[in-house]
């Protein structure tokens, strides 16, 4: 007897062989259906489709043969797996390989063998369909054929098989490999995948849940499988009841579910948590929902500061006393106002939404809305300005207005106005610019007449007076100086606001006025003990004004400077030209303005320390001429704190080409 050799590939036919799954099962009806045939069609009494493994052969089929495997070094079929062509044995006593084989010479005293090898997908042979008779017999080509035909259909099973089996494997390791990336994407999310499902008795359950519902609800995903109890109990209790319902109408409606609700981390430490989830019904009558949890705590409190913000901001758009609108800055329509700014105008509500900012403003105001839109475009505030707005009755009134240039989320720009009705002021101004006027047209030959008196007086035209009578006279006419000086100036305010001073504009180098009037101060900077300071040359510019007015607007400026500057300091003043304008800066080194009395600096008879026992004196006109002086020029008087401490303040002018 000769043993089977051992294959060249034995190594990997046997790996081939266990990748099949063909030993771990027993004979399956389809091997049995094809044995059965071989065994009627050959007229033969044993069957056999044989598996050759490590130490055995086993069949996987077997028709007319008891024994489940027999040992491989006895087998035929080791013999049949080293070539892929059919292994014929006609009469096992004459063949020197089988004649000692204890199949051969004992049960079941095999003559005949007819076995052809059984192929994997990759070529390696793991077993044969064979048939076994006890007397020798002869096989015809045609029906070695036929065993190849019928051993092709069983192999064609085996590579079935092995297909499924490595198509299998292929999609586990595949699913397995989803599975984890997924767990590993999941664990990075902020927030916590669920699957939640109620049954019909009420059972709650959350099938699927990432790790992160351990933090968010304080049970595992595995406990959270069991029972979601657990979870509601978390549950804020002022939230509670319209969670439930929610949930309920979703499980009747089949709407999606979304909520905003507290959670409890601690004792009474809740955190805010939004949720949705996309329902669906199954076969048992039980709603699943597919969803995801997040932590929005801190995003949640700053949606509702935010919301309380707004509240308190309507209270006071609502309630305020002057007119907020807000318009389209490019149509100018009106989006939202106030029942103030409504008020005065006769309109209704939706009367004036429908309006454009236009439909109120008279036309001849274009020009300074054109302005006012210029600074919107290039500094993003307006103002402010006065104007007047027409009524629904076509009646006017005046309204001071200011505002600034805001973007909406869509982008689009919007206009935020203060509108302010000045009717009443309007007409107190003008009492009191009547009475101004009165009293000063009224006080002046009076006043002019006792101010020469006193001068005579004072020169000895009544003879020489004692001490006590010169010391009081003196007192007399300088406080009566004062009050001319008064005088002057509200003549001067009142002339200004109603256009009547005239003025004599002409293109001047500014070089000269500014020598002038420095030199007219020396002698009143000297009193106070302060010098002044100029750069070694004045830059070459040219302004288009009345002299002698720029000059009384300087003098304010400088008198000013020096009155507020400590003894053995300087005023310095330069001047600096751009493109269009040039800029003439008086800087002190003294107190500087109060930052609360800024906003009052241009306003007549406004004084920073306006008591009867300021050191100081001053009519406070001063300023206010100063600017109206230069508004009637084309300019401007601005103030800003000085470098080092003090008060810079300075004019603007428009520059004239050279």
């Amino acid at each position: 007897m000769i043993t089977p050799p051992t294959p060249d590939n034995e190594n990997e036919r046997q790996r081939a062989l266990d990748a099949t799954g063909l030993l771990s099962r027993d004979s399956e009806a389809r091997f049995d259906r094809l044995t059965r045939l071989a065994r009627q069609l050959f007229s033969v009494p044993i069957a056999l489709v044989s598996l050759i493994d490590q130490e055995r052969q086993w069949f996987k089929s077997r028709q007319g043969l008891d024994a489940e495997e027999t040992p491989r070094n006895l087998s035929f079929c080791g013999h049949a797996i080293l070539s892929s062509s059919p292994l014929i044995v006609e009469n096992a006593l004459e063949d020197p390989r089988f004649a000692a084989n204890p199949l051969v010479t004992d049960a079941p005293k095999i003559r005949f063998y007819a076995g052809a090898p059984l192929h994997t997908v990759d070529g390696y042979r793991i077993g044969t369909l064979c048939l076994i008779d006890t007397r020798p017999k002869t096989f015809s080509t045609e029906q070695i054929d036929m065993l190849v035909d019928l051993a092709a259909t069983a192999e064609e099973l085996i590579q079935v098989d092995e297909i499924s089996q490595q198509t299998y494997l292929s999609l586990e390791s595949e699913l397995r490999f989803s599975r984890e990336r997924l767990s590993k994407l999941v664990a990075q999310l902020p927030g916590t995948l669920y699957q939640f499902r109620r049954f019909p008795d009420g059972q709650m359950t959350f099938p699927f849940s990432s790790p992160q519902i351990q933090q968010l609800y304080g049970i595992t995903p595995v406990q959270a499988a069991e029972d979601a109890t657990p979870a509601f109990e978390r549950i804020h209790p002022d939230d509670l009841g319209a969670i439930s319902a929610s949930i309920e109408h979703s499980a009747s409606t089949l709407a999606d579910w979304n909520a905003t609700f507290r959670v409890a981390r601690h004792e009474n430490d809740y955190r805010w948590i939004t949720g949705q989830a996309k329902p669906e019904r199954l076969i048992d009558g039980s709603t699943l929902w597919h969803g995801y949890l997040q932590d929005i705590h801190e995003q949640e409190l700053v949606r509702l500061a935010m919301t309380q913000s707004e509240t308190r901001l309507r209270g006071l758009f609502d309630f305020s006393p002057i007119g907020i609108a807000l318009n389209d800055m490019v149509t100018g329509q009106f989006i939202d106002l106030n029942n103030a700014l409504i008020l005065p105008t006769g309109y209704t509500r939706d009367e004036f939404v429908s309006l454009s900012y236009w439909d109120v403003t008279p036309i001849e105001y274009q020009p300074e809305e054109e302005k006012a839109l210029l600074s919107l475009k290039s500094t993003g505030r307006y103002g402010p300005f006065e104007k007047e707005y027409i009524r629904k009755d076509g009646s006017r009134y005046p309204v001071r207005l200011q505002g600034m240039l805001s973007q909406e989320q869509d982008g689009r720009q919007v206009i935020w106005s203060l509108i302010e009705d000045i009717t009443e002021r309007r007409k107190l101004d003008k009492l009191k610019d009547q009475f101004i006027a009165t009293v000063s047209h009224e006080l002046r030959p009076p006043l002019t007449s006792i101010k020469g008196s006193l001068g005579l007086l004072s020169g000895g035209a009544a003879g020489a007076l004692p001490s006590k009578a010169q010391a009081l006279l003196s007192t007399a006419e300088r406080n009566a100086q004062r009050l001319f000086v008064l005088i002057n100036d509200l003549l001067d305010m009142e002339k200004l606001v109603a256009g009547k001073m005239p003025m004599n504009l002409r293109v001047q180098p500014v070089a000269p006025l500014l020598d002038e009037v420095i030199e007219s101060m020396w002698g009143y900077s000297a009193q106070y003990q302060v010098s002044i300071l100029t750069p070694a040359e004045w830059p070459r510019v040219q302004v288009k004004i009345d002299a002698p007015r720029l000059a009384q607007a300087l003098t304010n400026l400088l008198s000013n400077a020096i009155k507020f500057s400590p003894q053995g300091e300087a005023v310095e003043v330069s001047v600096t030209p751009y493109a269009d304008t040039i800029e003439i800066s008086v800087c002190d080194h003294g107190p500087g303005i109060d930052p609360i009395f800024r906003a009052q600096l241009f306003q007549r008879f406004s004084q920073a320390d306006g008591s009867d026992t300021r050191k100081l004196p001053g009519t406070g006109l001063g300023l206010a001429i100063s600017q109206e002086i230069c508004k009637q020029m084309g300019g401007e008087v601005g103030y800003r704190d000085a470098v080092g401490g003090g008060a810079d303040f300075f004019i603007v002018l428009p520059r004239e080409a050279s």
